[in-house]
Order: C-alpha cells, then structure tokens, then sequence
C-alpha cells in the first residue's frame, strides 16, 4: 500500500515538473528578447567588475562611481572609434550599395562566360539574382536585430543591467552560492568564480584578435589596391568571431565583388586573407592564448550556427561566450563524475 502511493505521489511531482518546465519554456520563448539583453548585462557586468574591485581597492573610489566612470570612458571610446570607422567605411558602403546592380550583372556575365561550355551550370546563373540572393543572407544573419529602436532600447538595457551587476556583484555572487546546499557552496563557488575568469580572458582574447585582423586585412587589401578595403576589414573583424567560416564568407564576397571589377586583382584578394589568416593562426592566436582559454574550433562552429539558426546574429556573437563558460561545466562538473563512475 505504502509503495503505490509512493509510486503515485512520484507521478504526480513528474507531471508537475513537466507542467512546470513546459511553462518555463514557453514563456523564455516569449520572453527571448528580454532573456537575451538580460543575459548580455550580466555579462559586461562580470567583465567590468575587476575594474570596479581594482579602483576601490587601489584608489579608495567607491564602486558606484568607478561605474560612472567607466560608463563615461566607455561612450567616449565606443563613439571615437564607431566614428573613425564610419568615416571609412561610410563612402566605401554607401558606393557598394549604389553599385550592387552594376555589380550583379557583371558577375553572372563572367561566371556565364567562365561556364559556357557547360549548358546546365548556365542556366542555373541565368535563373540566379544575386542581388536577391544577398538580401536574403543578409535578412537571415540580421535575424533577431527587429529594428533600430528594440536594438537600440536592449542596448541601453543591458548597459544598465551591467553597471549594476558590475557594482553590487559580490552581493550577487553570495546570493547565487547559498541557492546551493551547504555542502556544494565551495564546488559552486569555485565554478562560478572559474566561468567568470574565463569569460574574461576570453573576451579580452577576442577583442585583441578582431582588431589586429581587421586592420592586418585591410591595411593589406588597401596595399594592393583593392576597392572597398576598409570595409572588408570592419566585415572581417566582425565575423572574424566565427572560426574559419567567418573569414571564408568576407573571401568569397570580397572576391566575387573585385572579380567584377578588377578581376586581375582577385589573386591579391586571395592572397593577403590567406597570409593574415596564416598570421593570426600561428604566431597572434597562440600568443594571446598562451595559458588562457582554447575553445574547440568544429564544437564551436556548430554552436554558432546552431545558435545563429534560433537567434540571428546575435546569437552568432554571443555562441562563443556561452561555449566557453559550457567548456567550464563540462571540464568541472561532468569529466570528475564521469572520472569516478569509471574508477
């Protein structure tokens, strides 16, 4: 008797839980947008929050006005450097974007003349709008974005997200550990502590790297003449968050467009993503992380594409974060159990 209504009580707490995790479910769907910018808060406020610690302990500033500080620094660095790359970029882009229907019809032409001996690849190109064919990669990876106002408005909310987490983190930090039982806070504090320090080291990796590969591809496209080399850079840093793929799809765009034009300069194109790539693959990549966080490139790639198919483009910028700190559980918390039931 003892034993069904055990079994019985067991059945209704999985219905519950099920009800309960369905729900939870449907409503982060709902709620995606709000989940996403709360979680990219919580995350500059773990970056800053050294600088905070550093200031107060160092300086005797309170953390609140670090904060401040940082906010003003960070909106003067932020609008210097977005309006010394749009000074660049911006006649480059807006040339482009005059020119895409002169560049699409000069690309079917020579790819039709490369093909002409093969009539089935030829009708495909005569069926193909490259123009529409852009647009339409281009909605995918802005997928998520909505418009300049939600962007704009899940900007500012995650700025403010951050600068109060980066303030009173410890307080947070105490909280998140005593949701735990008592005999698995310190595990659970050494873990959290080892997520945080590897999403810094990671982001402080990350921003070192896409800003000497943008400016090594452009310096290097601007040197061979190359039309649209500023541009190619911004592209390439910006992608260069995506392992190999990031940097083939600004190769095969950057090509496509120059063999339009200047197809004796495609060789050059070629050649300068080749040398940079081999650059930062084995003398930039190792220097910056030398005893730092390696992130596993073919696990990686599938994360961003399987992210960047749910969320757009935000989820492709923000696959590389959540891995590492999913590299951290899975190193911490599953190899040592794993480890145990084999012994």
């Amino acid at each position: 008797m003892e034993k069904t209504n055990s079994d019985f009580w067991m059945k209704v707490k999985l219905i519950l839980f099920g009800i309960f995790s369905i729900t939870t479910l449907i409503l982060l769907y709902y709620s995606l947008f709000i989940v996403l910018v709360s979680l990219i808060g919580i995350g500059l406020g773990v970056l800053v929050a050294p600088i905070l610690s550093f200031a107060r302990y160092r300086f005797n500033i309170p953390r609140a006005m670090s904060a401040l500080l940082c906010l003003i620094v960070f909106i003067i660095v932020i609008g210097g450097a977005s309006f010394g790359i749009w000074y660049l970029v911006s006649d480059q882009a807006e040339n482009l974007s005059e020119r895409i229907p002169e560049i699409s019809a000069n690309l079917k032409s020579r790819l039709s003349s490369l093909f002409i001996k093969h009539s089935a690849v030829q009708a495909q190109l005569e069926g193909l709008n490259v123009a529409a064919t852009a647009q339409s990669i281009a909605a995918f990876f802005l997928k998520g974005l909505q418009n300049s106002f939600s962007a704009t408005s899940g900007f500012l909310f995650a700025l403010i997200i951050g600068l109060y987490t980066s303030v009173s983190l410890d307080t947070y930090f105490a909280a998140v550990v005593r949701a735990f039982p008592e005999n698995s806070r310190d595990k659970a504090s050494a873990i959290l502590s080892q997520c945080a320090i590897t999403l810094r080291l990671w982001f402080r990796a990350q921003m070192i790297d896409m800003i000497i590969l943008g400016f090594m591809t452009a310096f290097g496209l601007w040197l061979v003449g190359v039309d649209y080399w500023a541009l190619y850079g911004l592209l390439t840093a910006i992608f260069g968050i995506i392992p190999y793929l990031g940097t083939l799809i600004v190769l095969a765009c950057a090509s496509l467009i120059t063999l339009t034009s200047e197809p004796s300069l495609v060789i050059w194109v070629i050649a300068v993503f080749v040398i940079v790539q081999q650059i930062e693959g084995n003398i930039i990549l190792p220097m910056l992380m030398k005893g730092q966080v390696e992130l596993p490139e073919v696990p990686l790639l599938i994360f961003i594409l399987l992210l960047g198919s749910w969320l757009g483009i935000v989820g492709v910028f923000l696959a590389p974060p959540f891995f590492a700190i999913i590299k951290v559980l899975y190193v911490e918390l599953y190899l040592p159990r794993v480890g145990e039931e084999i012994g």
